[in-house]
């Protein structure tokens, strides 16, 4: 059931095995790492107010250092971030025959200022939901979905899902995604997390979250927030989630943002707490930029789909 690839990356049980599981009714099989699950020692931070703790945060360069467009289109040192965009596009070509593709509602959980990690969703629910607590971050989202002429340029992001990962060729299916996406996205909610009501301006449940790298960096209390997720879906709802996995923080335009270092242990001890069934688990080791060289053999990325059974 594993096998390391040559880069390095510590590839797990496939998606598509996953799905023949799904189909045999036999959750919670979770595949084995191939490293040990390290203690960190960095101690948990408890944060004070998001306000507080964010004062300062500037979306726009937060985009322009992680999402850098020109690069990304010439060489491969975004590891991650391909690593990130094909993850989510597998999970969507598997899973997309799991629910109603015209009416399921997705839910990106607190999003930051992203929207390209929603490409390859698109096809597959009918309403799309950008949720963040900051209003530059969903401010970015909007601006991009309305053509604002400040909006941040996707277009290498689009390019890659559609013509790399999918395999369409030329540049009008890109730009169809591109409409098609904007007519989804139906608006960028507010969301705290640390608050026992996270999304006070929306009422209903989703069919799907996704949570990309948010909750270990904004919230101490992660398995209340686990279970406000859980309590958003409806029956039968998926989980996707990725995770910083032993880190303990990150930069953005020199200033350094705190995570609470959670380990993959943690992390599926807790979906498993609050409710959810764990269908598929998949790390990554994180690299530093020249796309070779690993961190060190503690922090990792880290894959998580999980269903509200």
């Amino acid at each position: 059931l594993d096998s390391k690839g040559q880069d390095g990356m510590i590839l797990l049980r496939t998606v598509s095995r996953l799905v023949g599981y799904l189909s045999a009714g036999q959750p919670g099989r979770v595949s084995k790492l191939h490293h040990p699950v390290y203690t960190c020692a960095v101690k948990h931070r408890a944060f004070g107010s998001t306000d507080l703790e964010y004062r300062g945060f500037n979306a726009r360069r937060y985009l322009e250092e992680r999402c850098p467009g020109n690069e990304f289109e010439v060489n491969d040192k975004k590891i991650h971030t391909q690593w990130n965009m094909s993850t989510i596009h597998n999970f969507y070509k598997e899973f997309h025959r799991e629910w109603d593709n015209s009416n399921a509602k997705l839910l990106e959980f607190a999003s930051g200022p992203y929207i390209h990690t929603l490409i390859s969703a698109a096809p597959y629910v009918g309403q799309i939901y950008h949720s963040d607590y900051l209003e530059q971050c969903r401010g970015e989202a909007l601006m991009w979905r309305d053509k604002n002429p400040n909006a941040y340029d996707f277009f290498p992001y689009f390019k890659y899902a559609v013509n790399t990962l999918e395999g369409e060729e030329g540049s009008e299916v890109v730009k169809k995604r591109e409409e098609l996406l904007r007519s989804k996205l139906k608006d960028s909610l507010f969301v705290d997390m640390n608050s026992e009501n996270m999304l006070p301006g929306y009422s209903g449940k989703f069919d799907i979250i996704y949570s990309g790298y948010c909750i270990e960096a904004i919230s101490s209390d992660y398995k209340t927030v686990m279970q406000g997720v859980y309590d958003m879906l409806n029956p039968k709802g998926f989980l996707l989630m990725l995770a910083s996995i032993g880190c303990s923080w990150y930069m953005v335009d020199g200033v350094k943002y705190p995570i609470h270092s959670v380990h993959i242990e943690d992390v599926v001890t807790t979906l498993r707490e609050v409710g959810f069934t764990l269908w598929y688990t998949e790390s990554v080791k994180k690299r530093y930029e020249d796309g070779v060289t690993y961190l060190n053999d503690k922090e990792y990325h880290s894959c998580f789909i999980a269903q509200k059974l």
